[in-house]
């Protein structure tokens, strides 16, 4: 009887399978499985092997590709920047803002900064429109800035 999947495609589905779950994943480990299963096709293309032979290649090509190509893919992955004076600036103290949705001293507004919405609280009203300056977060809250009228 003839099966409906030969050994070499299941190991390439499997292998495609990993990699695309390494783009929902952080780390840069599961590719190296995918590459494991896709040494394991190649070579079931060209040799028939067991099971315990398949899954012994299947470990050694996965912790190779491991110590030989993750430093490697990983300085390719993480990506640099020319302009190193763009910081990540963690707390914006005292930055210019313009405000999206008004504020209320009862109820949160909006504010855009760097090209992002925020929660903001003032003990003022603040109307739609106004540039206001960030000045700590609000209620312990690293989420919600509280700012003032310029």
């Amino acid at each position: 009887m003839q099966t409906f999947l030969s050994a070499w495609l299941i190991w390439f589905i499997l292998g495609a399978g990993l990699a695309l779950l390494e783009l929902t994943m952080p780390g840069l480990i599961v590719i190296f499985m995918a590459i494991g299963c896709w040494i394991v096709a190649g070579i079931l293309l060209i040799w028939p092997l067991t099971i315990t032979q398949q899954i012994l290649i299947f470990t050694i090509a996965t912790i190779a590709s491991i110590v030989l190509l993750r430093k490697w893919l990983i300085k390719i992955f993480k990506g640099s920047s020319k302009d190193s004076s763009v910081g990540f600036d963690d707390f914006p103290q005292g930055v210019h803002v313009r405000v999206v949705r008004p504020i209320t001293p009862q109820a949160n507004g909006r504010i855009s900064y760097r090209g992002t919405l925020w929660d903001a609280s003032a003990d003022e009203l603040i109307e739609k429109g106004e540039t206001v300056k960030i000045v700590r977060y609000a209620d312990n809250s690293r989420q919600i800035y509280f700012v003032e009228k310029i």
